[in-house]
């Protein structure tokens, strides 16, 4: 879409007073990535001067950074944008992210959105600030329609990324090292949204890491849209290759994976992994999306039901106590009872310890939109709730391995009451006795697990560091 290059008075809407201070709140909606590309933008702003608030409090502007994966985002992205209106009505609304990429029409029709800027433009979000700002200075009783600036993205795309050192709110840290994707899952809008696949080089993800241990992070979270194809657009090697380069580097005490694809999860990762003992966590969560190969088949996903489990098989080997989540999509057009039990048998097989589980929803675009044989939501919503139960079934034996032993947790700053909240390397939440120290780890003992997942932990000692 070409974008607007000026903005535009609309006279029917009510003047307002122009805004006082730089103030500037986030909200962040969607993945790991977009946290990323939020601290991105709030460190931008603060050299430019912009003070960044909580959400709750009264701001001169407003940004929603929002998600598209689904179709339920995108209905939780326009009822975000509407409640962020009623909660300020006087703040200047902007509304970045892959919604706003793939869909500015609809943002710009959505009454108090001044400003829509896509995924390459937010990182130059204090220049759209500015111009939004010097505006309304030198005509204070002017209120403007939606302004868009949605650059479409090119084969040429380089990766973005600038150095960051703090994630408001956050103990751990979230590193993005992969943007974009290349493959062609039927289903999904993402490439759309994100563009072709491109890595940060890692000579820059080793400085960003260490600015992030310097900045006090204990914890740094890899992440990317298709993190295992880190290093094929820039020829440094495999996701493989960048695990081994973090690993040889002291100055980050513990790292962990976001979603990666089964087959990038092959041998050569899982030795690193294994040799770097708790400097990586043993918690890897793998995209399964359906157990039937006919469904995997019909999605373009590259590989069978088969590999898929091989992939898990050796996780479990290699990392006995590891955590091994899964994504699984239930009511994918076409999908009959049969291969839906085909997913169920091959989910309960499987050593997985937790699910992420969604309802298909059709994308506009995508070549599933126009697959034959939709699944009634009904028949859906059983499947989606058969397969919710089996997950917390598994997740709750896999948990109860861990009783009265032993684990090193990260304490997050996040209490609840005195008890200080923690994390272990493999996913488990744990609250201590005592009001430990936060941005440390501790050796932990779970004592029992309570009502909400957690478990009620002892704190059996403190240390600096996961060794």
């Amino acid at each position: 879409m070409e974008a607007a290059k000026t903005l535009v008075l609309d006279p029917a809407t009510a003047s307002r007073k122009p805004a006082i201070r730089k103030s500037v709140a986030f909200r962040t909606l969607g993945c790991k990535l977009n946290q990323c590309e939020t601290a991105q933008m709030e460190e931008a702003l603060a050299a430019e001067g912009y003070q960044t608030v909580p959400w709750e409090e009264p701001a001169a502007i407003r940004v929603l950074n929002t998600c598209t994966v689904t179709g339920k985002t995108d209905r939780t992205c326009r009822h975000e944008i509407r409640r962020a209106k009623r909660r300020d009505p006087d703040a200047r609304l902007v509304v970045t992210g892959c919604y706003a990429q793939v869909s500015p029409e609809k943002v710009a029709a959505i009454p108090g959105v001044e400003l829509i800027l896509g995924n390459i433009d937010k990182l130059h979000l204090p220049r759209h600030l500015d111009a939004l700002l010097d505006v309304e200075t030198s005509m204070p009783a002017v209120a403007w329609k939606a302004v868009q600036e949605v650059t479409p993205y090119d084969e040429a795309t380089s990766f973005h990324g600038d150095f960051i050192t703090h994630f408001s709110g956050y103990t751990r840290a979230f590193l993005k090292v992969q943007n974009g994707c290349d493959a062609r899952c039927s289903y999904c809008v993402i490439p759309a949204a994100r563009g072709r696949s491109r890595s940060m080089p890692l000579n820059e993800v080793l400085q960003q890491t260490r600015l992030l241990a310097a900045g006090g992070y204990q914890e740094v979270v890899l992440t990317g849209i298709h993190l295992g194809a880190w290093g094929r657009d820039t020829g440094e090697g495999s996701l493989a290759d960048l695990l081994r380069a973090l690993a040889d580097d002291p100055t980050v005490a513990r790292y962990r994976l976001s979603s990666t694809e089964p087959r990038e999860i092959d041998d050569r990762v899982l030795s690193v992994i294994q040799a770097a003992g708790p400097r990586f966590a043993h918690h890897l969560h793998v995209p399964l999306q359906s157990g039937a190969d006919s469904v995997l088949r019909r999605m373009n996903r590259p590989y069978n039901a088969a590999a898929y489990a091989d992939r898990v098989w050796a996780i479990r080997r290699s990392l006995p106590d590891a955590a091994i989540g899964a994504d699984v999509i239930v009511g994918f057009p076409g999908e009959t009872e049969e291969e839906f039990e085909q997913s169920l048998r091959l989910v309960d097989e499987l050593p997985l310890t937790y699910l992420h589980v969604f309802s298909y929803s059709d994308r506009p675009g995508t070549p599933a939109s126009v697959l034959p044989g939709k699944v009634d939501p009904e028949t859906i919503h059983v499947r989606n709730e058969r397969l919710r139960v089996l997950g917390a079934r598994k997740n709750g034996a896999f948990q109860a391995r861990f009783a009265g032993r032993e684990l090193t947790a990260l304490l997050l700053h996040q209490t609840d009451g005195e008890r200080r909240v923690g994390l272990t390397g493999n996913y488990i939440e744990v609250l201590t006795d005592r009001a430990a120290r936060p941005n440390t780890f501790a050796s932990v003992r779970l004592r029992r697990r309570l009502a909400d997942g957690r478990w009620d932990a002892c704190v059996v000692a403190e240390s600096p560091c996961a060794w």
